[in-house]
């Protein structure tokens, strides 16, 4: 497996390094992953990573290197997403992208996810298939078939911090900038999602989703289908978000909330009291469609 670091110009191999603990106490570890430390790569760290263990991964390009993150409780920094680059090469982890994580209680920051593919045209730069909390925090997912994807695990609570999702897709239709799978809560804050391929910048069926302060915008050339699709209806929350639909667009609504039934019970959408804004630069289309009523209490409204 050829790994290259960027800007370093040398590779250490897998030094024969212990993380500084006494593995006798169990206690948690920080595990650093780069020349000159315990771990070569960060798939190495994800070999012998335990619950509660900080995992640190040194600047440079990763290419090549693809991993399963099963522990529970774990942390996982880089140095953030201009200096620590993930990128696949055509490699995937048990044929499902660049990183899936099936561990409870994960926090990743501060990583770029590049090039995500499969056979199934389902390649995610992070494929998540755990309940439990996952937090994604200053990272940046580009050019996967899937930019982020989770599957059916019903008590996760998902949330994005400050993440830029772009240019992800098959160009099927079926695969998105984000698409979330029916998980407990999906938030989304202070991010960006664009240039989907053909999918949409954002697919939700969490059965409650909050975005909150998000950019989706299209500008001249993009070809994201809804910018946001909730298909399921789910108690929605957008609040503070801007929306540019742009002139190529495939789809002519930008936001579409329960449009494939099978709602979920109590079902409501809050768009009141934002400052949501809308362009669209198609010659036609619609801002919001909607099968569900507004919301009408204030848990959902001030969440």
């Amino acid at each position: 497996m050829n790994i290259v670091l960027r800007p370093l110009s040398f590779v250490f191999a897998a030094a024969a390094l212990a993380p500084a603990a006494d593995p006798a106490t169990n206690a948690p570890r920080e595990l650093r992953v780069g020349p000159g430390e315990a771990f070569a790569r960060p798939s190495d760290a994800a070999a012998a990573v335990r619950d509660g263990d900080t995992v640190r991964i040194a600047p440079g390009t990763w290419t090549g290197d693809v991993c399963v993150w099963r522990a529970n409780d774990i942390r996982i920094y880089g140095a953030g997403p201009d200096k620590t680059v993930l990128d696949t090469d055509g490699r995937a982890a048990a044929g499902k992208g660049l990183w899936v994580v099936q561990g409870t209680n994960v926090t990743i920051r501060g990583v770029t996810l590049r090039g995500a593919a499969c056979p199934d045209r389902n390649g995610a730069g992070i494929r998540h298939e755990a309940d439990g909390a996952l937090t994604v925090a200053d990272c940046r997912f580009e050019n996967n078939e899937n930019g982020f994807l989770s599957g059916v695990a019903t008590n996760a609570v998902l949330t994005f911090e400050r993440c830029v999702f772009r240019d992800n897709g098959a160009g099927d239709g079926l695969s998105h900038n984000v698409y979330v799978g029916r998980a407990k809560r999906l938030v989304l804050r202070d991010c960006a999602s664009d240039h989907a391929r053909e999918g949409h910048a954002l697919k939700s069926r969490a059965l409650e989703t909050v975005v909150e302060n998000c950019v989706f915008d299209d500008g001249d050339d993009g070809r994201s289908s809804y910018l946001v699709d909730c298909p399921n209806g789910g108690r929605v929350r957008i609040a503070g978000c801007r929306f540019v639909q742009s002139p190529v667009a495939p789809n002519g609504t930008m936001v579409s909330v329960g449009e494939e039934g099978g709602l979920y019970p109590d079902s409501a959408l809050d768009l009141r009291d934002n400052a949501n804004r809308f362009e669209n630069r198609r010659a036609s289309g619609t801002e919001v469609r909607s099968f569900v009523p507004e919301a009408e209490d204030a848990s959902l409204r001030d969440r």
